[in-house]
């Protein structure tokens, strides 16, 4: 309100020193100028109302516009968060690497069907690049390639970083083995009976005193058995011993006793010639229908007997094979 009356006052000060010197600049009469002033008052009533209201509203605003200020307590901080540890990182620099301690095969593959690449001296250490899904082998640098160990045989470093090799080698094909002919298993010839091992123990007398000295085979074509036999005194030059005398042999085939060959047949006055000469005084023709099996093929046994029918010698053996049917025998006189 005091701003207001200081503008009247101003607004009626004016109009006193300037209407005069308008009045009298306009020629206006007293009549016209109050009218012109009374218009001036009642706009200068209307402003000054116009400027209170205007007063009041500011008044009201200033009242209105300054905020209670109240005092808001400062937050409490937050605590700093911890930092994580930082964690030790693992050595990276750290190679798994195996060491030999005997000497060993180094194969390209994990496994003994392998081929073999080299051998691996005790000392020797080898960096590992790889190992089989198993574990049982390492794959190694070796002589700059790929190269396999086994595992149990040598002695690894870091094992835990080692890992499953990204390629492992094909196993070889296992070659199919040829089938190799078996040939047919020999049909040994029935057993022959043998005789007690000493059959001229306990003779007494002269004793066996024969012995087959030579054996010679021919072939006659195996169509009959021919048996020449020779009895001489060695100690005399070969002298031709029974003549006219009763020396004869027993024979025996496969076991079985050739009955044709008997004291039948002894040693007479005359003499063969044969594969030692004029020696052989005996000889026995047997057909092959006497011939046990008749074939002359087999293994024989044969002796001498004297005129008593007592053994005079022991028991020796022969085979016969093929044709060779014509069988010569020199029986020698110990002394």
């Amino acid at each position: 309100m005091k701003k207001t009356r200081l503008v009247l006052l101003i607004v009626v000060a004016l109009l006193g020193i300037t209407v005069p010197l308008y009045a009298q600049e306009a020629g206006l009469t007293l009549e016209g100028l109050a009218t012109k002033v009374e218009a001036m008052v009642e706009l200068i009533a209307s402003m000054s109302d116009r400027m209170a209201s205007y007063e009041d509203r500011l008044e009201a605003l200033e009242a209105t516009a300054t905020p209670t200020v109240t005092s808001t307590p400062s937050p409490t901080p937050l605590p700093s968060p911890t930092p994580p540890p930082t964690p030790t990182p693992t050595a990276t620099s750290a190679s798994p690497t195996v060491s030999i301690s005997r000497v060993m095969n180094v194969r390209a593959g994990p496994g003994t069907n392998y081929p073999v690449l080299g051998q691996a001296s005790p000392g020797d250490q080898y960096p590992i690049s790889g190992k089989n899904p198993a574990g049982g082998w390492w794959q190694i640098i070796f002589g700059g390639q790929y190269a396999w160990v086994y595992s149990p045989l040598v002695t690894a470093t870091y094992p835990e970083l080692v890992q499953v090799a990204p390629v492992i080698p094909t196993p070889p094909a296992t070659p199919v083995p040829t089938a190799t002919p078996i040939p047919p298993t020999p049909v040994p010839p029935p057993p022959v009976a043998q005789p007690p091992s000493d059959p001229c123990a306990g003779i007494g007398g002269d004793g066996c005193k024969f012995r087959l000295r030579n054996t010679d085979l021919r072939n006659n074509g195996g169509g009959e058995l021919k048996l020449y036999v020779g009895f001489v005194h060695e100690g005399r030059g070969d002298e031709i011993q029974g003549i006219g005398g009763n020396y004869y042999v027993e024979l025996h085939k496969d076991g079985v006793h050739v009955a044709a060959v008997n004291n039948s047949t002894r040693g007479g006055n005359s003499t063969h010639r044969g594969p030692q000469g004029d020696k052989y005084n005996y000889l026995k023709t047997v057909p092959l229908s006497q011939v046990p099996g008749a074939n002359v093929a087999g293994n024989y046994r044969v002796f001498v007997r004297d005129g008593n029918g007592e053994r005079d010698s022991q028991n020796f053996n022969f085979s016969v094979s093929g044709g060779n049917g014509e069988v010569w025998l020199i029986f020698a006189q110990n002394n």
